[in-house]
């Protein structure tokens, strides 16, 4: 009889590399503490970061991160721009030395930010254009790298108020506005400087802009850094390295633990999905928990989600109908070919689909927690906000969507790769955020709305109401029930 392999422990999952090590080459201008915030989230004092790009700095030295991400090591430097070739010089063999084959993994960087201000309407350096034509690639060859154009929203408001001289705004609302700016920056932004550096990259590297404002476009920016750097990647572990290190999409963290469930927990080798064979349930789900737990790396200084005993039941508690839960018990506390077991009178089929129901539970719960927390980079988990969120997944309509989502897919039936059970998870958990989303939207008129605001141990109460009684033509009404007006 052939011996089946244990499930690989979770102590030894981000093992082969636990930490991503990232190099930033900018300067005080075109670097702000902002960057690492947002995707990162490590909020680093803004001398720390002006003194990590000055010329005194040593590169081999990481920041001082003061224990705020685990996952993250970040390296800086001044870019080329001054045309400091003692700097080039000293960058180039830093790259060598952390690139080479014989430097521990751990050790090595995995990626490089060059960047630039977006208001720098200046040549490209000729080290620079050394730099990305041949030299990055003899110092260090195949080391992904993002062109990283921060400050974009000050382009912006640049381009906003050379247009609003001459422009009549008469009659047009601010979402009309904001398109038209948005078009009109992006235009002047690859005239003005996004060629010039095009006819250096040679379209092989990837290039982002990127703002620092508090609006939905500066959000969106974030989000398109995180996925180019994500994307530049080649190796499967760095790729993991830096999904656990990031704090700025949820779906992220989300996609990596499900191709994790994919891979460790299924069989797909009958031509349908099938839950591995010889492996229980009641060792997957612990075993899936832990794992993603570090995939999503939430700010847990008191280790709320690792020290729980029960958490794993509440949660399966909170996603599962009354109805079911006897079964999600009985797969905790037996195993499934134990006699006497409910689960016995389960079809292979069932059994699949009772087990990815519940790992998309667990990816839901850890999803929503990402991202109630990461856009506040002060807030640590709190047993509050752990309960609150199983609470309303208990409550709401999302766990309707995921479950039925589950159940409809024909991967039980026909399947065979394990990325297709991969993207069902996703989409289920997807599905589920939508369902609340769209839950929370269509207040009436006249209507209010309780919102929930999360300060730490403190969970406030805040009463949104409508602004106006009566719609204009040209008034937009936004999902929260506020109103936005045209400009007169």
């Amino acid at each position: 009889m052939t011996d089946i392999p244990a499930l690989s422990p979770s102590s030894e999952f981000l093992a082969a590399c636990p930490k991503f090590r990232i190099l930033v080459l900018g300067n005080p201008e075109s670097t702000k503490q902002e960057l690492f915030a947002r995707i990162f989230g490590v909020d680093l004092e803004k001398k720390l970061v002006d003194d990590a790009f000055s010329v005194n700095h040593q590169i081999d030295q990481g920041l001082d991160l003061q224990g705020q991400n685990v996952r993250l090591a970040i390296h800086t430097c001044l870019n080329f721009g001054t045309a400091d070739e003692a700097n080039y010089d000293r960058v180039r063999a830093f790259l060598t030395s952390r690139s080479a084959a014989s430097t521990n993994p751990e050790d090595r960087i995995h990626c490089i930010w060059y960047c630039v201000a977006s208001e720098e309407n200046r040549s490209v350096g000729e080290l620079e254009t050394r730099f990305f034509t041949g030299d990055l690639h003899a110092a260090a060859p195949h080391m992904p790298i993002v062109l990283v154009f921060t400050k974009y929203d000050e382009f912006v408001s640049q381009v906003k108020l050379e247009w609003s001289r001459n422009a009549d705004e008469h009659g047009l609302s601010k979402v009309a506005v904001s398109h038209i700016l948005r078009d009109l920056s992006s235009k002047k932004f690859e005239k003005d400087i996004g060629r010039k550096w095009d006819e250096v990259l040679n379209g092989t590297i990837p290039r982002v802009c990127v703002s620092s404002g508090d609006d939905e476009d500066s959000a969106r920016s974030s989000e398109e850094l995180a996925e180019a750097t994500l994307a530049s990647l080649r190796d499967k572990n760095v790729k993991f390295a830096f999904a656990a290190a990031q704090r700025n999409s949820a779906l992220i963290s989300t996609r990596f633990a499900a191709q994790t469930a994919a891979e460790e927990y299924f069989e797909v080798d009958t031509g349908h999905a099938r839950k591995r064979h010889g492996i229980d349930m009641r060792e997957i789900l612990p075993n899936f928990l832990a794992k993603a737990i570090q995939l999503f790396n939430l700010r847990d200084p008191s280790a709320n989600l690792t020290t729980s005993e029960d958490l794993l039941t509440r949660l399966l508690d909170a996603t599962f109908d009354t109805s079911q839960k006897g079964l999600l018990a009985e797969c905790l506390r037996r195993s499934g070919t134990e006699s006497g077991s409910m689960l016995l009178n389960l079809t292979p089929h069932e059994r699949a689909v009772l087990l990815t129901q519940a790992l998309a539970g667990i990816l839901l719960f850890l999803h929503r927690l990402a991202d109630a927390q990461w856009p506040h980079r002060h807030h640590s988990l709190t047993p509050a906000a752990v309960k609150r969120q199983l609470e309303e997944i208990g409550q709401g309509r999302e766990k309707k969507e995921l479950l039925e989502t589950v159940e409809a897919s024909n991967i039980f039936t026909t399947c065979t790769l394990r990325q297709g059970v991969a993207e069902l998870l996703v989409k289920a958990v997807e599905r589920a955020d939508a369902a609340r989303n769209n839950g929370m939207r269509g207040v009436g008129r006249g209507e209010s709305r309780e919102i929930i605001v999360e300060d730490d141990s403190e969970l406030q109460e805040i009463l949104w109401s409508s602004v106006h009684d009566h719609n204009g033509p040209d008034d937009v009404l936004l999902p929260c029930g506020l109103t936005i007006l045209p400009l007169t």
